[in-house]
């Protein structure tokens, strides 16, 4: 985008990011099998830039958008919504019905209309290509903190805080259990230190209607050390699998909260514990791991 938007001032013309306005897993995938890297709405506001310096297209993903040939969608971009002079893409872009479409097919287009094309290369690290399939399989295999590297900020959640079991509280140690119905993807089952921030209303009611012009950076700077665990807990028979999230030194009620929950290193997989004393002991454990990361 720094390339385009460099070339734009140089010709003086608008920049504009064009996307979808949803992930197209979602048409075609169940929320448990989604595998999104960001929710659309941070997608979108991390698109916009800084105060939305940046104009994004966000155009409406169907299944009618999902048949389009590779040759009707870019007909129907250009004449229903832009007309660019120079397109930026990655060289490994891909467009149409079954992704049939490709970087040499896009500047052949490019070259009837007048428009030139630019494919640039993949960013990448050690040698290797940084792409969101790298990034999954390092989630699902336990490499966190590779996934954060190439990520360049910590995996992340938007959540409610739900009711859960209460078991924790009867251990001492209250959780806050978590539901996401973003489709973002789950790091592999296992407990890790990270943080929790608790969003302000504005913010909060802004996530819940998708707007990706809410401030995220009204998230309460308040970050909250805590021991996350993800997964079916093993000591508990008929369980379901979950987050819970268990917040250092803070007690106050946050029932209903939205909150984002960061992941920033791997402690341990799930464990299956003999009694609710064996349990606790281990939880005072990686409570005292996390007050060691931070």
């Amino acid at each position: 985008m720094a390339k385009a938007e460099e070339e734009a001032r140089k010709l003086g013309l608008p920049c504009l990011v064009v996307t979808f306005d949803r992930d197209p897993d979602e048409l075609f995938l169940p929320l448990d099998r989604q595998r999104k890297l960001l929710s659309n709405f941070e997608r979108l506001a991390l698109l916009s830039g800084h105060a939305g310096q940046r104009e994004v297209l966000a155009l409406p993903f169907d299944r009618q958008t999902a048949q389009l040939t590779a040759g009707e969608f870019l007909e129907w971009l250009r004449s229903d919504f832009c007309h660019p002079q120079v397109i930026h893409v990655g060289q490994d872009f891909r467009f149409g019905a079954k992704a049939a479409g490709d970087v040499q097919l896009l500047q052949e287009w490019g070259a009837k209309q007048g428009c030139q094309v630019r494919a640039h290369s993949l960013l990448d690290d050690a040698g290797i290509p940084v792409t969101a399939s790298r990034i999954r399989d390092c989630l699902a295999n336990g490499q966190l903190e590779e996934a954060n590297h190439l990520l360049t900020r910590p995996h992340h959640l938007f959540g409610q805080v739900v009711h859960g079991r209460g078991i924790g509280k009867g251990l001492g140690f209250p959780t806050a259990n978590i539901n996401s119905d973003t489709g973002v993807m789950l790091p592999a089952e296992g407990v890790y230190a990270g943080r929790v921030h608790i969003l302000d209303d504005g913010v909060a009611k802004g996530v819940a209607k998708g707007r990706y012009d809410c401030q995220l950076s009204c998230v309460s700077s308040d970050a909250i050390p805590a021991a996350i665990s993800v997964g079916k807990p093993l000591t508990f028979a008929g369980v379901s699998a979950t987050v819970e999230a268990t917040l250092l030194d803070f007690n106050d009620d946050i029932y209903a909260a939205t909150v984002v929950v960061e992941f920033l290193r791997y402690l341990r997989p799930m464990q299956a514990f003999a009694n609710p004393t064996e349990l606790s002991d281990q939880i005072t454990r990686d409570v005292q791991q996390v007050r060691e990361s931070f």
